[in-house]
């Protein structure tokens, strides 16, 4: 079955892409991959970079130029307070204009009061209804908490 965006039909949307805005793990030039999504007919991809949004407008507009939805979001850390030097993984998407407010409320404050090693953490307890209103969560896989439960 196939669902419907915008005029394309489509079987299969990226959820999880870092850019060159994810200095650290993310080469990919935000122009080439809207544009190699165009051209293999994919309806929509997501942006989600590590513990940023600067990527979003340039990726929001190339997207919309090139008749692709773009999906924004963020691969979040989640601060493991049982094992400090390693965080969870969560992988946030704004499901609209709300849950794109909301995370930028959580990453900034992330950047603002719970930096480690230099990466802006998340705390689970911020991730309230309230907080969270407007956003989609992966489980990250085997770098998320569930993951890495089910690992041991």
């Amino acid at each position: 079955m196939f669902n419907r965006i915008g005029s394309m039909a489509t079987e299969f949307v990226h959820l999880r892409l870092h850019s060159e805005f994810s200095v650290v793990d993310g080469v990919t030039r935000i122009d080439d991959v809207v544009r190699r999504a165009a051209t293999d007919g994919q309806g929509a991809i997501a942006l989600t970079d590590s513990a940023n949004l600067f990527g979003a407008v340039r990726f929001y507009q190339a997207a919309r130029r090139a008749g692709v939805k773009p999906i924004l979001g963020c691969d979040a850390w989640i601060t493991n307070d049982a094992e400090r030097e390693q965080p969870h993984r969560l992988t946030l998407l704004a499901q609209n204009r709300r849950g794109y407010l909301n995370l930028c409320r959580l990453i900034s404050r992330a950047w603002l009061e719970n930096q480690c090693r230099d990466r802006a953490e998340m705390r689970l307890e911020w991730l309230e209804p309230d907080a969270t209103e407007g956003l989609i969560a992966l489980s990250a896989g085997p770098a998320g908490e569930v993951g890495r439960r089910r690992r041991r």
